[in-house]
């Protein structure tokens, strides 16, 4: 089977998979749990069944950065998922009866993000396919913008778990640590990891065009299933000081209150 083929039908196959242990447990934000695993499988499969070049420096960075997100994302998403009850934002993601039937969430759910999955990985599979060339200084740029990113990502996840994990703090702002920063350090690092993945593989044939990738995941936090909806403390007074104090997405020092 050839990779064109193959990328679909495994999708298909993973996130029907997916579907079903979402249906027995009877929650969908189990996608949750399956994103970044996906990532590590594609990764993982295209390197050894349809890598057309020798093991070289750049494929070792991909598997390595892919496999560590991957991993820590689907590790923690488990952690903090099935810790409590399902995800909220996917209580109500329409009004209608069709919403409420399993064709539904097979459909909006698992299909859907099972195509952005294998959209945005892309330079991924791109990569540790086809391309065998020496690293070059934007690449080096990219494996900096990796690390940075693993790490904000990790380290924000890591301080919220350990805030929510405490009954007291229940909704309640977290507003400490790298999230006295930024609303959305989380975000931040995902943004930055997948910039950092695409100026790894920059320098092929048209690799350029890969750019469609860190775009895609960029505007799907800003504009779609990131900040709008994590957002949800609009009009508590506390939020909206939170809001006009700090930065949205990229961490900088707070605004100083204003005083009367």
């Amino acid at each position: 089977m050839s990779l064109l083929w193959f990328l679909p039908v495994f999708i298909f196959i993973y996130m029907s998979a997916w579907f079903v242990v979402s249906w027995w447990l009877k929650r969908r934000d189990v996608i949750d749990i399956a994103w970044g695993a996906g990532f590590v499988f594609l990764a993982w499969i295209t390197f050894l069944s349809f890598r057309e070049s020798p093991l070289d420096e750049r494929s070792v960075w991909l598997l390595l950065f892919v496999s560590l997100w991957g991993l820590r994302l689907s590790i923690h998403t488990s952690l903090r998922n099935l810790s409590q009850s399902e995800d909220w934002r996917y209580h109500d993601l329409s009004d209608s009866k069709l919403a409420k039937t399993p064709f539904f969430t097979f459909i909006r759910v698992f299909m859907f993000q099972g195509a952005l999955m294998m959209i945005i990985s892309l330079p991924v599979i791109y990569s540790l396919r086809l391309i065998a060339l020496p690293l070059f200084s934007l690449n080096y740029f990219g494996i900096l913008l990796l690390l940075i990113g693993l790490f904000v990502e990790g380290v924000a996840d890591g301080q919220r778990f350990l805030f929510l994990s405490k009954p007291e703090n229940k909704n309640r702002l977290m507003t400490s640590g790298l999230w006295h920063y930024s609303r959305h350090p989380n975000y931040f690092g995902e943004c930055l990891f997948w910039w950092g993945i695409y100026f790894l593989v920059f320098g092929a044939p048209k690799s350029w065009m890969l750019i469609i990738s860190p775009l895609i995941i960029t505007y799907i936090l800003l504009f779609v299933s990131g900040l709008p909806m994590e957002e949800r403390y609009r009009g508590r007074p506390d939020f909206e000081a939170y809001k006009r104090q700090t930065s949205a997405l990229i961490p900088w020092f707070p605004k100083n209150k204003k005083t009367s």
